[in-house]
């Protein structure tokens, strides 16, 4: 659906997306540590908990006394995270 423009200081149509699409929602998140999620950013969701990759490790030992993420990379890490505590995600 396109829609004509009349104005002046305006010579273009409006172009809508055509159905099915999928609208996005953007807002600003933090994790329970009071980090900024940014877009593209991992964090995992721990019970009711959202925690960024960036601190997994240290939510892992304190609440756990899992301290073996240490070591990981980011892939095994999310990888063990899935397997034994919760669902990763990556912002939108």
């Amino acid at each position: 659906m396109n829609l004509l423009v009349e104005n002046p200081m305006v010579c273009s149509q409006i172009e809508y997306p055509t159905p099915p699409y999928e609208p996005v929602v953007s807002f600003e998140m933090h994790d329970d540590f009071g980090s900024f999620i940014a877009f593209n950013d991992i964090y995992f969701e721990i019970g009711d908990a959202i925690v960024h990759i960036d601190n997994i490790c240290d939510y892992l030992a304190a609440g756990y006394s899992d301290e073996s993420t240490y070591d990981m990379t980011d892939s095994e890490l999310i990888i063990y995270v899935e397997k034994h505590y919760g669902y990763s995600h990556t912002k939108k």
